[in-house]
């Protein structure tokens, strides 16, 4: 029987954090308190265990039915770096007029766009806002859970969680890569999606993710929709890239993470929590655009 090691899991991938590092190759972590941490980019993120499942409550023990459902993030790991520099080849333009105005419609593969929700969909899964929100329930009945107990909760809710939702998805809705040349994009340890545990995987997934500091993804599959065009691009302004940084702050709780261009803490990321829009809000608006 053989026991599981003890690893390092990122949530945010090395494969995305590496482009997020500065020339001195060190990334900014801000907290809800405003202070800050500065590191190698690959000691953000990490959770130590986040992907087993170790069933015993004896932590000196194992057991035949102990599990890692790290593997099933590899296919995300091993492509999001090729992933984000094809991305970063697709053709924009500024232009001006209204956000619909400027939209600029590709043709891409669907190989390239499998690709990419796996890489989405593994940053929603392994999201800390995720994690939370799969052990939320029990916590709710039972009050506050004992480590091990609330970890092993966590990894069952979450192991199958990946494969359901990118199966769910395939290729089909709308993708909008959402480029920003002039202000940099922030990144939390929450962001907006709706890929939640239990029930299966939402009926309209939704995501919005920075993925560099220039560059994040907008994915949705609303109730209707036009088929066509599947892929466009867009350029933002600095008031728009404001707007996306706000929103990563209303759902990250303690980190967010920074290039050179440190945000104003918000008042909703002062909370330190993970909040969330009400049901009807600007990104909402943002996916009806382009339905």
């Amino acid at each position: 029987m053989a026991k599981l090691k003890s690893e390092r899991h990122h949530w945010w991938p090395e494969s995305v954090s590496e482009f997020w590092k500065n020339e001195q190759g060190q990334v900014h972590w801000l907290l809800p308190d405003g202070t800050e941490r500065v590191a190698p980019p690959k000691q953000f993120g990490v959770i130590g265990n986040g992907h087993h499942i170790k069933l015993s409550s004896d932590p000196n023990e194992h057991t035949i039915w102990d599990e890692s459902f790290e593997k099933e993030f590899d296919t995300a790991d091993s492509n999001f770096k090729y992933v984000i520099q094809w991305l970063e080849t697709l053709p924009r333009e500024h232009r001006a007029g209204s956000l619909k105005q400027r939209l600029i419609p590709c043709s891409v593969p669907d190989e390239k766009v499998a690709l990419l929700v796996e890489g989405l969909v593994s940053l929603a899964v392994r999201s800390p806002m995720t994690r939370e929100a799969s052990v939320s329930l029990a916590e709710q009945f039972r009050g506050p859970l004992e480590e091990r107990e609330r970890n092993r909760i966590i990894g069952m809710n979450m192991r199958s969680m990946h494969r359901n939702v990118v199966k769910n998805i395939g290729t089909r809705g709308k993708f909008m890569a959402l480029f920003s040349p002039d202000r940099e994009f922030i990144f939390g340890d929450g962001f907006f999606h709706n890929v939640v545990t239990g029930g299966g995987p939402p009926m309209s997934p939704r995501i919005l993710v920075p993925l560099t500091p220039h560059l994040s993804m907008l994915y949705a599959r609303p109730i209707a929709y036009t088929t066509e065009p599947k892929f466009m691009t867009l350029v933002l302004g600095p008031e728009e890239v404001k707007f996306c940084n706000d929103t990563i702050q209303v759902y990250a709780k303690n980190a967010l993470f920074y290039v050179n261009e440190r945000p104003d803490v918000t008042e909703a990321f002062k909370s330190g929590t993970h909040l969330a829009y009400d049901l009807r809000n600007p990104i909402d608006d943002l996916i009806g655009m382009i339905s």
